[in-house]
């Protein structure tokens, strides 16, 4: 078994013109993936087991310290990849089988399945990507769809995706990137698994400094009632950006969503948590003063703003084609 080493800055056999270089360069510097003691990387060379679950580990910045002992009876407690192995059987991307076979070659259809549960990413059986060479009884076949569906693999042609072929170094550098950057869309709140479609859906807002504006001038309005200020809350708004893109896309203008129901039920559905919930919503409105103008102006809405147990708030503006603004502030207490 060759072991690798530490990444110098230069690697050779990697040149810039590489179609993966800028994911090795991205793995190499950040110490997720290293050279070998040539100072190679072997971009075709077919990636091990232990290598492909080293390169995880490492990339999800988790501590690998640990007291878990695995089943594993071919993996020694001196193999250089020890410690990112047991990590990743303890924190359940991998079995805890008898075997591990380190070092046997990796296939397309494993990695599958181990970046869907270290990254996170959704796995379900209704998927776009469809592939005849994985059949509806393969064990493998929704990580396999899942992870096509969001982007981070692709088939070997758009009807096969060869799930025994071995993956490369460099095919590895670029899928464990491509997932980093979709678990990164999911953190910042750019997208949203919808478990009622079974997929994820943006959730971009229109106008970020206009849903903050609203906030600011809500909270200007509940302290001339001496009402405590309402906290801009992230996971809401991806919330109201949800019912406000609803709202476009089905052409409707009502709290109740035909598709998602009421506004406590979206949030249910999107996994947010809360004791209380209320919605003012509004359309044609061309800016936040006006929107906040409007709804002070009407008694249903200006109790909304405010109600005393509310302690947060998440604000949407969405453009329909037509070039009209509809507008959703959702206010939870927590």
């Amino acid at each position: 078994m060759s072991t690798a080493v530490a990444a110098p800055n230069l690697v050779k056999d990697v040149p810039v013109s590489h179609w993966a270089n800028s994911s090795i360069q991205h793995m190499l510097t950040k110490r997720y993936m290293p050279t070998y003691a040539d100072g190679t990387f072997k971009p075709e060379q077919v990636i091990t087991r232990a290598e492909a679950a080293s390169a995880i580990a490492r990339s999800m910045q988790v501590n690998l310290e640990s007291s878990f002992l695995p089943n594993f009876n071919d993996l020694s407690i001196t193999h250089p990849y020890y410690k990112e192995i047991c990590k990743l059987v303890e924190i359940g991307v991998l079995q805890n089988n008898d075997v591990f076979h380190p070092e046997e070659p990796l296939k397309r259809m494993h990695i599958a399945k181990m970046l869907t549960l270290a990254y996170e990413i959704e796995v379900d059986t209704k998927n776009k990507s469809k592939f005849t060479d994985v059949l509806g009884t393969h064990w493998a076949k929704d990580y396999i769809e899942s992870l096509a569906d969001v982007g981070v693999i692709q088939g070997i042609d758009p009807k096969h995706f060869a799930p025994n072929r071995l993956v490369t170094r460099a095919q590895l550098a670029v899928l464990v990137e491509r997932s980093i950057d979709f678990n990164q869309k999911v953190k910042k709140f750019e997208v949203a698994y919808d478990y009622l479609s079974k997929d994820y859906i943006p959730t971009v807002n229109f106008s970020t400094v206009w849903s903050q504006d609203v906030i600011r001038l809500i909270n200007v309005e509940r302290q001339k009632n001496k009402l405590n200020l309402l906290t801009n809350d992230t996971p809401l708004t991806q919330i109201a950006i949800i019912k406000a893109q609803d709202m476009v896309n089905l052409n409707y203008f009502e709290h109740v969503s035909p598709y998602y129901g009421a506004p406590w039920d979206l949030a249910t559905l999107f996994d947010y948590s809360y004791t209380s919930f209320g919605e003012n919503i509004a359309r044609n409105i061309p800016s936040p003063e006006a929107a906040v103008k409007a709804w002070m102006a009407s008694p249903t809405h200006r109790d909304n703003i405010m109600k005393t147990n509310y302690t947060n708030t998440g604000v949407a503006v969405e453009k329909d084609n037509k070039g009209n603004y509809y507008w959703v502030q959702m206010f939870s207490s927590q």
